[in-house]
C-alpha cells in the first residue's frame, strides 16, 4: 500500500497577464475560453475555494503560496463542477450568478471509512494526526483518529454529502488565438513571465515556444511541457509543438 502526501503550491504574485478580450455583455457558448472569478462555500458554512485574495483574507484561508486571479475555463470541458459548467453557458461576460449544488463532491459513503495499521504510515515516515490529508494508493484521505496502533481514515471527499454554494462571475472571454495560447501556457505555468516567452506560429498546425530562463529548472518542467503540448493539440488543433530552451552565457557562464 502506497502512503504519502501530494500537493502543489503556487507562488504568491500579482494578477495574471492582460489578455486580448471581449466586451462586457458578450454571450458564452460551449468551447469558449473565459476567465472567471469564483468563490465556493459550504452552505451556511466556511469558504473552501476562492480566486479572490480579498475574500481569502477575510475568511481566514489566505495562503501566501497561492496565486489569486481569475481562473481559465474552457466551457464544457469539465474543468469545473458539471453544474457550474452548465450555468456558464447561460451567462454573459460581466454577469454574476449564485449557484447551489447538492452533493457537489459526491455522496458520503460509510464504506469509504477505513481502519489501517499505524505501522504502514510509519514505514513511509508519516506520523498521522487528525485532520491530516494523506495519499493512500491513488486516493486522498483525511485522518480522523489515531489510537491503539490503528489509524481511521476517511476516503470520502472532505465535502462529500454537503450542499455547496458558488458565486461565479465571468470576467472576460478570450477570442484571439495568440491570447488563447498564452492562457493555456499560463494555466500550466502560472508564474511564467509571458512577456519573456517567445511564441511563433508558422502555420495553423505548427507552434514554437521559446521558454524563458526563469522556468527552465522548475520542478517537473518536463511534465508541464507535456501538459501544455497536449492542451495545444486538443484545444487549438496544433499537430507539431516545439519547445526551445537556450543555454547561453547568462546560464552557463563564460568558458
Amino acid at each position: 500500500m502506497n502512503f504519502g502526501f501530494s500537493w502543489k503550491k503556487r507562488k504568491a504574485g500579482e494578477m495574471g497577464e492582460v489578455f486580448n478580450l471581449t466586451q462586457e455583455g458578450s454571450s458564452i457558448s460551449k468551447g469558449d475560453f473565459i476567465l472567471v472569478d469564483l468563490t465556493g462555500r459550504v452552505k451556511n458554512g466556511e469558504v473552501f475555494e476562492t480566486t479572490s485574495k480579498g475574500v481569502a483574507e477575510k475568511e481566514g484561508i489566505y495562503d501566501e503560496g497561492q496565486t489569486y486571479e481569475p481562473k481559465l475555463v474552457i466551457v464544457g470541458e469539465g474543468w469545473i463542477l458539471p453544474k457550474l459548467d452548465e450555468v456558464l453557458e447561460k451567462m454573459r461576460v460581466g454577469e454574476t450568478r449564485t449557484v447551489e449544488i447538492e452533493n457537489a463532491f459526491g455522496e458520503w459513503k460509510r464504506e469509504n471509512v477505513k481502519s489501517l495499521p499505524l505501522k504502514e504510515f510509519l514505514k513511509s515516515n508519516i506520523e498521522p494526526k487528525p485532520g491530516m490529508r494523506v495519499r493512500i494508493g491513488n486516493r486522498l484521505a483525511t485522518v480522523k483518529r489515531v489510537g491503539g496502533g490503528r489509524v481511521r481514515v476517511d476516503l470520502n471527499h472532505p465535502y462529500a454529502g454537503k450542499t455547496v454554494v458558488y458565486e461565479v462571475t465571468i470576467k472576460e472571454k478570450i477570442t484571439d488565438k495568440q491570447e488563447k495560447i498564452k492562457a493555456l501556457i499560463k494555466r500550466r505555468m502560472p508564474d511564467i513571465p509571458l512577456e519573456k516567452t517567445k511564441i511563433t506560429t508558422s502555420n495553423e498546425e505548427r507552434i514554437i515556444i521559446e521558454l524563458p530562463k526563469e522556468v527552465l529548472f522548475a520542478d517537473g518542467v518536463q511534465f508541464v511541457k507535456y501538459g501544455i503540448a497536449n492542451d495545444l493539440k486538443r484545444y487549438l488543433n496544433f499537430e507539431e509543438i516545439i519547445f526551445v530552451e537556450k543555454y547561453g552565457e547568462e546560464l552557463l557562464g563564460r568558458s
